[in-house]
């Protein structure tokens, strides 16, 4: 329980976390993100069935994104519009490292946030009832066991920051544990259209990291961040496909 607190803490904005207070406890958290995205889902799902009996799917979509944001206070988009600033942005390793360190977004990064929160509004509006409380769920959920997936399978491109210090001593067993929780939720929400929504999840995180491994030599925990949305948005695109 409390490596679940800890995980809570790290990936969320609200009350009842706790901050490890070593290494081990750092690493031990990690398994428990998507079981944090399980709860971050289970409540936009609440707020948009809900809201969709008053206000437009799109309204509904819209007001449920912006409170995931708010709960988790940005922390996932966050990292994607520094990865597009960064691996975009600079000529070197080097400068994309810094660009990466950089708390300010540039133009890279704007674009990216706005054309992520778009495809994710739009898609979840042609959603309603059980399959987008589902699909909710599973992309919270699946979008972080993408992220820990990366984490334990790319080598990570500095010696410090956050991606390195919750993945410097990260194990197989917990990194397997840590996807099958996404697996698991998007087979319960996409039945026997599950494959395809495993393999989109796992052909953009893959992307993901690739392209940080070509243009800084690995992942980091902004690029962490990045997978988790792409491979939220593709879930979401998927369920419009599909469900």
């Amino acid at each position: 329980m409390s490596s679940f607190r800890h995980a809570w803490a790290f990936l969320t904005r609200l009350p009842g976390g706790s901050h490890p207070d070593d290494q081990q406890g750092l690493t031990a958290a990690v398994p428990w993100f998507p079981m944090v995205g399980l709860v971050i889902g289970a409540i936009a799902a609440g707020v948009f069935v809900g809201l969709s009996e008053f206000v437009s799917p799109l309204i509904a979509a819209s007001l449920t994104f912006a409170l995931t944001a708010l709960l988790t206070g940005g922390f996932h988009e966050d990292g994607l519009a520094d990865s597009l600033d960064g691996l975009a942005g600079g000529w070197t390793p080097e400068q994309r490292l810094e660009i990466l360190k950089d708390s300010r977004h540039g133009t890279f990064g704007v674009l990216a946030l706005v054309f992520i929160t778009l495809i994710k509004v739009s898609a979840l509006a042609e959603l309603s009832g059980q399959d987008a409380a589902l699909t909710l769920i599973a992309a919270h959920c699946a979008g972080r066991a993408g992220a820990v997936a990366l984490m334990g399978l790319a080598p990570q491109a500095a010696a410090d920051g956050l991606g390195a210090d919750y993945s410097r001593t990260l194990r197989p067993l917990p990194t397997v544990l840590g996807t099958a929780i996404g697996v698991v939720a998007l087979i319960v929400a996409f039945g026997v259209e599950a494959p395809m929504a495993i393999g989109a999840v796992a052909v953009g995180v893959a992307l993901v990291g690739w392209w940080a491994h070509r243009k800084i030599g690995g992942v980091s925990g902004d690029l962490l961040g990045a997978a988790e949305q792409v491979g939220e948005a593709l879930i979401l695109i998927t369920a419009a496909a599909t469900l």
